[in-house]
């Protein structure tokens, strides 16, 4: 399912999870699923295992999140205070395992993903599957409390632990009948924590992916290689002007959107109030009040069509924006807590620069 909404929409009527083989899994990393950081968090708190994850289907998460880049300069010992919505670190890679560059930034942490390139799957040519990820912590943000029972390991001369952790998958045979009725089955996946500045932590945590699994050591030199940046701004193609009183911004990020790969863009708005983000996954409650803004490509096939028309359906809770021909934007209210016209306002209020031009998006500022 390639609709957020309609994820959400799905959990709150008990939808039934998907059901597949590890073969399956495998397989499906050769498909890009555009909003997979954030669909994990929301298949995992609402109970639902609704998508394929990219190359695994997980109940439930870790500390859950673009082109690669090669490593660059090694950062500060020290943690410095950084700007809100902005980002600290650069993809790099070793290897066929690969860091890309953060994908979501909230005041607390970024994430990103890790992938392995050039996989056989024992059909077609060779695919990347994304197989973990990587959350950088701000300072005094996290606690390696699950981390410590591993191994105590010094990375960059600083404290580290690398552990494995439980990770639930669905699991079916070949046949067609076990597929129907998966069972679940609880893997021990590799997991490192480490301190890569004064109080400030950063984790990888592998997905299952059966064989292809990254291994403990790879994830220790990916560790030790990770480096700080100067702060950059987190920059999107949309702009918002307006969202009603008493909302605060808590989630922004972007993938691929002009290279196709996993195309999204989203904001997410929480209310003011909100005093701790413990994670991506209390946002994605099906009820939790918060509002929506993306960034699609138009979608012209199956039963979720977008751009909407009517724009603003009602009792629906959302409206689309045509952009272009390529691209369409949705505000979403996944809580149902606003009127349609604050809806509709919201969209009205939105600001669009050339998706195909980075060079014309804007900075997400804190608000």
């Amino acid at each position: 399912m390639n609709d957020m909404r309609q994820l959400l929409e799905d959990a709150k009527a008990d939808a039934p999870p998907v059901r597949v083989s590890v073969d399956e899994i495998v397989r499906a990393g050769r498909r890009r699923v555009r909003n997979r950081w954030y669909v994990r968090g929301a298949g995992v708190a609402c109970g639902v295992t609704a998508v394929v994850l990219g190359v695994a289907t997980l109940l439930p998460a870790g500390n859950d999140p673009v082109d690669s880049v090669e490593a660059g300069p090694f950062g500060s010992a020290a943690a410095a205070v950084v700007p809100a919505f902005t980002t600290t670190f650069s993809g790099y890679a070793i290897g066929d395992f690969h860091i890309v560059d953060p994908i979501e930034v909230t005041p607390s942490y970024e994430r990103t993903l890790l992938q392995r390139s050039n996989v056989d799957v024992g059909e077609g040519p060779d695919v990347t599957l994304d197989a973990g990820t990587l959350t950088v912590y701000r300072q005094g943000a996290f606690s390696p409390d699950k981390f410590r029972a591993g191994t105590a390991v010094t990375i960059g001369g600083r404290e580290g632990f690398a552990t494995t952790l439980p990770q639930k998958v669905q699991v079916g045979g070949p046949d067609l009948e076990s597929r129907k009725d998966p069972v679940t089955k609880t893997f021990d996946v590799p997991a490192i924590a480490w301190q890569y500045a004064d109080g400030a932590w950063a984790t990888i945590e592998a997905d299952y992916l059966a064989q292809h699994t990254v291994p403990a050591d790879v994830l220790r030199q990916l560790a030790e290689r990770f480096a700080t940046r100067e702060p950059a701004s987190v920059k999107l193609p949309v702009k918002v002007t307006h969202v009603p009183d008493g909302w605060k911004l808590a989630s922004a990020g972007t993938r691929g959107l002009v290279s196709g790969d996993a195309p999204m863009a989203l904001l997410l708005y929480v209310p003011a109030n909100t005093t701790a983000l413990a994670g991506q996954r209390e946002l994605n409650l099906p009820d939790a009040p918060a509002i929506r803004i993306s960034v699609n490509p138009v979608d012209t096939e199956g039963p979720y069509r977008h751009p909407f028309n009517p724009p603003c359906p009602e009792g629906k809770y959302f409206c689309d924006v045509k952009i272009d021909g390529r691209y369409y934007a949705e505000v979403y209210d996944q809580s149902g807590t606003l009127s349609a016209d604050q809806i509709k306002a919201i969209a009205d209020g939105l600001r669009f620069a050339t998706i195909a031009d980075k060079g014309t998006w804007f900075p997400v500022k804190e608000g």
